[in-house]
């Protein structure tokens, strides 16, 4: 998408402010594409290690998942309802907070903004959505402190919940909470794989990252397809479509 930006910033090597920048529904170049991907990477710090970020904040919750189902005794047919009940809560907030925090400023959380829409959007297009680099993971992925807090956040909750009473359902529900929230990095992460890798060759994969590509369309981009994982509450709020604007 097209955006008003100074040269200043790429010139003297610093990086360029995106937060003001309003973006207007119309896709930049290849070549402007390929400009804005030189900046991003040359933003890179020097300790940035791509395969930390995509596996060790995972890794920490698959961790605290596992934790949470080793906990679990005597458990009772009507508690596993918590599973699917927190699973469409988690989609609905993924919904939510898609349009209201990243693809709209919002005082609270306007670094979530600032990633995603000035960045995220205007490198990846519906027909251009892989990763030329490992460096760009942190271009797709959530911030590794941001999923570490989420996962935090989940594990605050079960113990909330096991003191007051009910520890089957706190561990259900941490359980399904943070392996929501590692299934949204994962999965998000294969859309914007090559289109040869064996993961972006799953039929499952692959049809769940064209819904994706779709909303990378930028004059959509603020009000369709707005679920990454599972389309559910897309389905549910008429907000899905098939194909990109002709």
């Amino acid at each position: 998408m097209i955006v008003a930006r100074s040269g200043a910033g790429a010139s003297s090597g610093r990086p360029i402010d995106r937060s003001r920048e309003r973006p207007l529904e119309a896709p930049l170049s290849l070549e402007r594409r390929n400009a804005l991907r030189a900046e991003l990477l040359a933003e890179t710090p020097r300790w940035y290690v791509p395969w930390a970020h995509l596996l060790v904040p995972s890794a920490f919750g698959i961790f605290a998942i596992a934790a949470a189902i080793a906990s679990i005794r005597d458990l009772r047919p009507l508690v596993l309802l918590t599973v699917p009940a927190v699973y469409v809560l988690a989609n609905a907030f993924e919904w939510w907070i898609h349009g209201a925090a990243l693809h709209r400023r919002h005082p609270l959380a306007s670094v979530l903004y600032d990633q995603h829409t000035p960045k995220h959007h205007m490198l990846y297009l519906t027909e251009d959505m892989a990763m030329r680099d490992a460096r760009e993971y942190r271009l797709v992925l959530i911030p590794a402190y941001g999923l570490f807090l989420i996962i935090v956040g989940q594990i605050g909750a079960w113990l909330a919940l096991t003191w007051a009473g009910a520890p089957n359902v706190a561990a259900l529900y941490a359980a399904t909470a943070i392996a929501y929230a590692v299934s949204y990095e994962w999965l998000h992460f294969s859309y914007h794989l090559p289109q040869g890798h064996p993961v972006a060759r799953n039929p499952i994969i692959r049809r769940l990252a064209r819904h994706h590509a779709i909303h990378h369309d930028p004059r959509i981009m603020q009000r369709k397809n707005m679920n990454v994982t599972v389309p559910l509450m897309d389905w549910v709020m008429g907000t899905t479509v098939d194909r990109a604007p002709s």
